[in-house]
Formats: structure tokens, C-alpha cells, sequence
């Protein structure tokens, strides 16, 4: 065997693009079984709701529980676009962020937060609402 023959052997083995390839597949994996996680932890979540419902559990904990839902539910919304189209949109990450701002707005009450407390969320909703805005000119629709 030529010492040609061998490089070309040596690169079809380990060459950048096999390599990158085979480390996108192995994220593909990982966020696949996130996903799975977050489904199974979603199940959970709704079980509880239910049982919570049932034995009459106060309304703050039941709002709780079934807001962190919505939230998971936006989060594997957000992985399976990624599975589907190798990239994170912008819009959906900050819808994400957006629900959790206002779990905790309406959990908390506005009544009992510091006036300081709510002038930062509102500042930093206001930015969010520009960013998703922008993110929709730049990316457009998404499929969901």
C-alpha cells in the first residue's frame, strides 16, 4: 500500500465532516431524550393537577402546577422544531420566557411585588416583545 493510499484511507476515517456529522446525530440523541423527558415530566404534572383538583387543593397551587405545564409545553415545542429544522427560533424561546415571567407575575400577585420589581418586568417584557418582533421579520412564520 502507497503512502497516498494510506493518507486517503486516514482521511476517509477520520475526516471533519464524518466526524461532525456523527456529533450531530449524537445531539440528536440528547435532545430527543430530553424531549421524551420532558413528555413523561408533562404526565406527571397533569396527574398531579388532576389528583390536586380531586382533593381540593387551594386554587394558587393547582394555577402553579398547571402554568409550569404551559411552560414545558412551550420547551418541547421549542425541541421539536430543533429536531425538525437544526435550528432554535428566536420567537419561540422568548414566548417561552414570556409565559414564565407571567407564571410568576400571577403567582406572586402584582399587588404584593416591589414597585422596582415591576418596572424591571415590564422593561425587560417590553424588550422581549421587540426581540420577538424582529425575530418574526428576520425568521418569518415557523411551522409548528
Amino acid at each position: 500500500m502507497s503512502a497516498v493510499q494510506k493518507g486517503n484511507t486516514f482521511n476517509r476515517r477520520f475526516s471533519l465532516n464524518r466526524l461532525f456529522q456523527n456529533l450531530d446525530n449524537l445531539q440528536d440523541i440528547v435532545v430527543f431524550v430530553c424531549a421524551a423527558l420532558l413528555v413523561f415530566k408533562m404526565m406527571l404534572i397533569l396527574g398531579d393537577v388532576f389528583l390536586d383538583i380531586r382533593a381540593g387543593v387551594d386554587f394558587k397551587t393547582i394555577a402553579a402546577d398547571s402554568l409550569f405545564l404551559l411552560i414545558l409545553v412551550e420547551l418541547f415545542r421549542l425541541l421539536a422544531v430543533y429536531l425538525k429544522y437544526h435550528r432554535i427560533y428566536v420567537g419561540i424561546a422568548v414566548e417561552v420566557t414570556i409565559v414564565s415571567i407571567l407564571r410568576e407575575v400571577i403567582l406572586i400577585g402584582l399587588v404584593h411585588m416591589d414597585y422596582q420589581l415591576v418596572w424591571a418586568m415590564c422593561g425587560f417584557l417590553f424588550a422581549l416583545s421587540l426581540l420577538m418582533l424582529v425575530s418574526h421579520k428576520v425568521e418569518g412564520e415557523v411551522e409548528h
